[in-house]
């Protein structure tokens, strides 16, 4: 306990005033402390619409290509040659791969934004992530042509994510390429 004689009102005004400064820095303090959560919190949130979008549309072409393909199957009132019928049996399981990989991607990055996906990180060589990438892709990933040097030093990474990525990056352009190139 602390004694000593009785503050004059003028010692008690700036008293006052001294702790209500402390008080509204406190206040600005928190305030800032919020106002940055919610614009990482609205950041995140812009990053995960952008994201919906894309899925979904990435979702839609292989099951609009699926859905054709059975669809035209399905038809009684049309003589497929077995030759198309094998093209549509062939579009349905390659689309069908895609959407897999789209859902395990989606599943993958899930699990790493709740941190229930282990990470295994080790040095790899990029030529071994990138050769896997591209045998990952079927067919698409022969028409890629690859130059990493040898002298390249290994990273630092999980090889299966970086393959993943690898993959998606390389499946993407191949994608967008036009047919030739």
């Amino acid at each position: 306990v602390l004694v000593g004689p009785r503050l004059q009102e003028d010692d008690l005004r700036v008293l006052d005033a001294f702790a209500a400064q402390l008080h509204a820095a406190l206040q600005r303090r928190v305030l800032a402390a919020e106002a940055a959560e919610a614009g990482a919190l609205a950041h995140t949130d812009q990053l995960r619409t952008a994201l919906l979008r894309a899925v979904s549309h990435d979702l839609r072409t292989p099951l609009a290509s699926i859905k054709a393909s059975a669809t035209s199957l399905l038809q009684d009132d049309v003589a497929w040659t077995p030759a198309a019928q094998r093209e549509f049996l062939l579009t349905i399981d390659e689309e069908a791969d895609r959407l897999d990989t789209l859902v395990g991607n989606l599943l993958d990055m899930s699990r790493l934004e709740t941190g229930a996906l282990d990470l295994v990180v080790r040095p790899v060589g990029l030529e071994e992530v990138v050769a896997a990438a591209l045998a990952s892709l079927g067919p698409a990933g022969l028409s890629v042509t690859v130059d990493v040097p040898e002298t390249l030093p290994r990273v630092s990474a999980d090889p299966t994510l970086l393959e993943r990525a690898v993959a998606n990056v390389v499946g993407n352009a191949v994608q967008a390429s036009p047919p030739d190139h």
